[in-house]
């Protein structure tokens, strides 16, 4: 209880709770594992966790989501810690790095070439290079060069999607992933559909995709599907790769569904981790004159987008720009094609 009292006084800000930690620091860690033998945190509140910067005081740590984490968000973690397990998947969405390219090249320049090292030591350590030194590539031993992995450990069992949506991320993976996910198949039941939309922009905006996603939705809710609902067993997400479009698709859905969680409509990113019986997915490119790069810049994008659907997937967009634009974005369609269903918006009434 001594133990329990002084470090909940650490964390309340008490300086002399905190030097009492300071000092007696084994013996009070040794005992509040007895109450809490694992403690969970987010790696920037590590250091409010565990003030006290000394090694060797965590036996054990557990890193998540290493693949979207920067290489010095883990120093906190790591200088405290006697071992440690990273796990992730460099095949989901990168970190954020908010530099733009001047400012990312002057801090190649200055930090590492002034430095009297080259653009390999960059491509390996440097927090900048999200493709190839992630918090996972240097825990995995990775050489720097952004098609090296490393040698991490391959789990490749997988159990949240229904096999004909994770058959889509699988090729991304060495060997493919070993699909064990509880699957009864029936011949009625699609779980990959995609609606074709001419689509337009305005305003950083595709208003036609917007109204085909709304009508979507009403009609997954006439099938069984839910919003704001605590049970994930049928919830409906809703996400684009552009915050813009993201953010007009919340403030649409949720005027006509008071209920719909604005957590439950984002961009790719916010669902990272993250999962619902049903995406569907506003890619907001429709014209061949935008750029269709950041979808197919890496596949990570749809990689993540895709298997975040447990069971029913839905592509909302001008199908014939995202083939013709090639790479990720035609392997989807066709995808969608050879396993799902290409429907109208007139729905049919079967899912």
């Amino acid at each position: 209880m001594r133990a329990l009292e002084t470090y909940g006084s650490v964390l309340a800000g008490d300086g002399e709770a905190l030097l009492k930690l300071s000092t007696d620091s084994d013996a009070i860690y040794r005992d509040l594992s007895l109450i809490f033998p694992v403690i969970t945190s987010t790696l920037q509140s590590m250091r409010n966790m565990s003030p006290i910067l000394q090694p060797n005081i965590i036996k054990l740590a557990l890193v998540d989501e290493a693949g979207t984490t920067l290489i010095h968000q883990l120093f906190p973690l790591l200088v405290r810690s006697q071992r440690a397990l990273v796990a992730g998947d460099p095949q989901q969405i990168e970190p954020i790095v908010n530099m733009s390219d001047d400012t990312i090249k002057q801090y190649l320049k200055t930090a590492f070439l002034d430095m009297g090292m080259g653009n390999e030591d960059y491509y390996r350590y440097a927090p900048t290079a999200k493709y190839t030194a992630t918090a996972y590539h240097r825990a995995a031993g990775a050489s720097g060069t952004e098609s090296d992995l490393g040698n991490g450990i391959i789990l490749s069992n997988h159990y949240r999607c229904t096999p004909p949506i994770i058959q889509f991320c699988s090729p991304n993976y060495p060997g493919g992933l070993q699909i064990l996910s509880d699957y009864t198949e029936e011949a009625t039941v699609k779980h990959l559909l995609a609606y074709h939309v001419e689509g337009s922009h305005l305003n950083h905006t595709n208003p036609e995709e917007i109204d085909a996603v709304e009508t979507a939705i009403a009609s997954l809710l006439k099938h069984g599907y839910s919003i704001g609902s605590s049970d994930n067993s049928k919830t409906i997400g809703v996400m684009s790769p552009f915050s813009q479009q993201a953010n007009a698709l919340r403030y649409r859905l949720s005027n006509r569904w008071r209920n719909f969680s604005w957590d439950d409509i984002g961009t790719v990113h916010t669902f990272q981790g993250g999962e619902k019986a049903a995406i569907i997915f506003s890619p907001y490119q429709c014209h061949q004159e935008h750029s269709f790069w950041f979808l197919n810049r890496k596949p990570n994008l749809l990689n993540t987008a895709v298997s975040r659907a447990k069971e029913l997937f839905i592509l909302v967009g001008n199908l014939r720009e995202l083939e013709l634009a090639g790479g990720e974005t035609k392997r989807l369609v066709e995808h969608i094609r050879q396993h799902g269903e290409i429907r109208s918006l007139t729905f049919h009434g079967k899912y």
